[in-house]
């Protein structure tokens, strides 16, 4: 008998692919107006692909396990220093057994319907015992100590448990009911694939097992983290060389930079004939350990961090996804390496975007470059925590990111920005990396000394774990003067004093929430011609709109006023003159600092910074806790009308964050809840796709306006993203041209009486056809902006329209 390893994938009939080339057709004869040449080109280039579908040969059982253990063997030849010679042989035999379940006769019968007919059975119906669940009974203890000289009796667990969950299924069977099925099913054509005579199962392997995938038996017993670690390493590693090859490619790794060091010679080179900053120096000379770095903004922490990383895998994660498309660019084209890769939920959407701009022949590599992106397979990945930290919950499908950083050096850029739950997954996934022989490095303009505390807590010590650097110390500065000098007022803004002095200067307003960002804007704008806002509450299609003028406008000659929010603390690189500030946490502040004078140009003999104590946006169920916001408010003072050198900023965000201080405080109890939470978890209590590592709590919103301008595209688009069989291509074009028409709306307290519970549907869709590809809800209130002058409230929740049944 002849064993297959998945189904045959029919090629579509003609009738089929007519069928999608006329809805093509369809989409581009109804949104013609919406269409670029070079959204044209990836519809036609799709049209393409359909006629060249083709039915393409069945894969046999042999055939796959052998290229799973080859493509095992090429990433060890590459990456086989940072694997005992143990892991590589538990690797390779799980890449070798955890398929052999495959060979029962209800699985062939499914995938080949030759052996259904031949052997006259209905396998659809009959209820079939997972394969991984037989491949780990088909091996017995001592069997596998044969296996090699390395393996003692203590893997056996780990390695079963591997092999057994390598699917992520769930598991409500007991020893004789696998038995029963393996007697009638399985032991006769196992013994037949293995050529090899197979006398018994072993069914009590599934005591041997790390835990159950049910709620009885998920607790795990008796394991330590060795234990733990060794199995993520082989499943995590098993997972990944089977999405691999399951998905056409043989390397798991792709452009591979070890020897070459190609980036890090592209820094070097672009680095040329300047002094490294002592931060750059330092990593550059430690890039064997791990580093916590305090470093001012300005100071080149981006090139230290990728010099440290030496041509060695990488991640770089960033808090914002406006953060990590930055650094995405800003590696791809200020230093030509195209060997980045992104990811994060619009990733997408991006490569779609730089396919445009380029405009090139083929999109084949869109789709290529967004695979291996998800696969974890570039050399150097830009991504948000929420993408890699996952595996601190324990759930099935989690571990390949752990096993991946094994390997992997990870960047962590602004560490202190992120809301208590992400440190506490941050902190405890760092302990997991580094017992695992990952390596790490936190680098940042503030870190407040209770992040040290929690660390050491939980294993990472300073000069144990990690090597830690402060280099905000005058003897480490460029800078021949401090760069900022503080003044308090408790009151609310003067705008007359702003308004004059945008006149001459540029302006930068920071506010704590949209609300009285927008309200400031409604009063500056009746006083000076030149002031622009942003926020968070602008369509993504005017807010890009805005980021490249407010990052424009930083680097030219204008002066003027910009009123904005703290998205642009991290996310964006600019550089204004003055900076009027609500109070906000320190972090905060301290980052909003970093937006004013930011190169150093000149030394403030009067305050450049203004700093309001007016509430707003703090207390109970708003954007800052009063407890930390009155400390930092407190503390500052005795910085005010005095040169607020870097050293006196990092002495300032200890005394905020001092540890007995801040105890009682909301922001200390939820690290410490998540960490021990975190320290109890066990194995299957979450679901990967239920896992968020950030709450966030949003809707996706059109303005009624927006919505009215493009009704045609929103109907034709999303009755085109119910369609099935679409390209992922053509499905992110049409998409990303809705969502550029959306805004995400925080749910901060309750529901906005303005937006519509209903999500937006195309006309004369009915709601059990509806498949919910786009959940976006209308908003029925004023949206204001004006994209040629680029002035405007946007969203204004406050002023709803007018209804009289019709949409004014």
């Amino acid at each position: 008998m002849k064993f297959y390893a998945k189904s045959k994938r029919k090629p579509l009939s003609q009738e089929k692919k007519d069928e999608i080339k006329k809805k093509l057709k369809n989409i581009v004869e109804k949104l013609e107006n919406e269409l670029t040449d070079a959204d044209l080109c990836i519809i036609n280039n799709s049209v393409k692909k359909i006629e060249e579908d083709i039915e393409e040969e069945q894969k046999t059982l042999r055939e796959h396990q052998e290229d799973i253990i080859k493509c095992a063997r090429l990433f060890f030849s590459q990456y086989g220093a940072y694997f005992t010679e143990k892991e590589k042989a538990l690797v390779i035999e799980a890449c070798r057994v955890h398929d052999w379940g495959k060979a029962n006769e209800i699985f062939q019968a499914v995938v080949n319907p030759e052996v259904a007919k031949e052997l006259k059975i209905n396998a659809r119906r009959t209820i079939q015992i997972p394969h991984g669940f037989l491949s780990a009974i088909t091996i017995s203890l001592p069997e596998f100590r044969n296996l090699s000289e390395l393996f003692s009796e203590e893997d056996f667990r780990p390695f079963i448990t591997a092999v057994y969950y390598h699917h992520d299924r769930e598991d409500d069977y007991d020893s004789p009911e696998i038995r029963k099925y393996g007697k009638k099913y399985y032991i006769k054509y196992i013994s037949q694939y293995l050529n090899r005579d197979i006398a018994k199962l072993y069914c009590s392997n599934i005591y041997d097992l790390l835990f159950r995938n049910n709620l009885c038996h998920s607790k795990i017993q008796d394991v330590s983290d060795d234990i733990w670690n060794e199995y993520v390493v082989i499943k995590g590693l098993l997972n990944k060389f089977d999405y691999t090859v399951s998905a056409g490619y043989e390397e798991s790794e792709f452009a591979v930079d070890l020897e070459e060091k190609k980036l890090k010679k592209q820094i070097e080179c672009f680095l040329q004939g300047n002094v490294l900053r002592p931060a750059q120096k330092y990593m550059m000379e430690h890039k064997d350990s791990n580093l916590v770095i305090i470093a001012p903004t300005g100071s080149g922490k981006t090139e230290a961090s990728l010099l440290w990383l030496d041509g060695e895998k990488g991640f770089y994660t960033l808090p914002l996804k406006v953060s990590s498309n930055a650094i995405y660019s800003r590696i791809k084209d200020k230093y030509q390496y195209e060997n980045v890769a992104l990811l994060h939920s619009d990733s997408m959407a991006k490569y779609l975007k730089e396919y445009k701009e380029a405009y090139k022949e083929n999109d084949w590599e869109i789709c290529e470059k967004y695979d291996r992106s998800r696969m974890l397979a570039q050399p150097l990945t830009v991504c948000t925590v929420d993408q890699l930290f996952k595996f601190v919950y324990k759930a099935l499908g989690t571990e390949i990111f752990a096993a991946t950083l094994k390997y992997s050096k990870l960047i962590l850029d602004e560490i202190q920005s992120y809301e208590p739950h992400v440190i506490a997954t941050i902190i405890y996934g760092l302990k997991m990396i580094q017992h695992l022989g990952g390596k790490f490095a936190i680098i940042t303009a503030t870190f407040p000394t209770v992040l040290k505390y929690f660390m050491e807590k939980y294993g990472l010590v300073e000069n144990e774990q990690y090597l830690f650097q402060d280099f905000t110390g005058s003897e480490y500065q460029i800078e021949e003067y401090p760069r900022h000098k503080i003044k308090i007022i408790h009151a609310e803004m003067d705008l007359d004093e702003i308004a004059k002095q945008g006149m001459n200067k540029k302006v930068l307003v920071i506010c704590n929430t949209v609300r009285k960002a927008q309200e400031i804007y409604s009063k500056l704008k009746d006083k000076s011609d030149t002031v622009w806002l942003l926020h968070s509450r602008y369509i993504r299609r005017d807010r890009a709109l805005l980021e490249k003028k407010i990052m424009d406008f930083s680097d030219s000659d204008e002066t003027g006023i910009w009123i904005t929010t703290q998205i642009v603390e991290t996310s964006l690189d600019i550089d204004f003159d003055v900076l009027y500030t609500e109070m906000c946490t320190a972090e905060g502040l301290l980052q909003r600092l970093g937006r004013c004078n930011r190169k150093g140009r000149y030394c403030p003999e009067d305050a450049n910074v203004y700093v309001y104590d007016n509430q707003n946006g703090v207390g109970k169920k708003n954007v800052y806790e009063k407890e930390l916001y009155d400390r930092a408010l407190e503390l500052l003072q005795k910085y005010e009308d005095i040169p607020f050198e870097e050293t006196m900023k990092t002495e300032y965000m200890n005394e905020v964050y001092q540890v007995e201080a801040i105890r009682e405080t909301a922001y200390f109890k939820e690290i410490e809840k998540d960490l021990e939470l975190f320290d109890n978890i066990n194995p299957t209590e979450y679901v990967e796709k239920e896992i968020q590592v950030r709450e966030i709590k949003s809707i996706t919103i059109v303005p009624e306006k927006i919505y009215s301008e493009n009704q045609n595209l929103f109907d034709a688009g999303i009755d085109f993203l119910e369609e099935p069989n679409i390209s992922r291509e053509v499905r992110s074009l049409i998409r990303t041209k809705l969502e550029d028409l959306t805004l995400g709306l925080s749910l901060y307290q309750r529901y906005p009486k303005a937006v519509d519970r209903e999500i937006v549907k195309a006309e004369g869709t009915k709601d059990k056809r509806t498949r919910r590809t786009m959940n976006i809800h209308r908003a029925n209130c004023k949206y204001d902006f004006e994209s040629e002058s680029g002035k405007g409230a946007g969203l204004l929740l406050d002023e709803e329209l007018e209804t009289d049944g019709i949409f004014v």
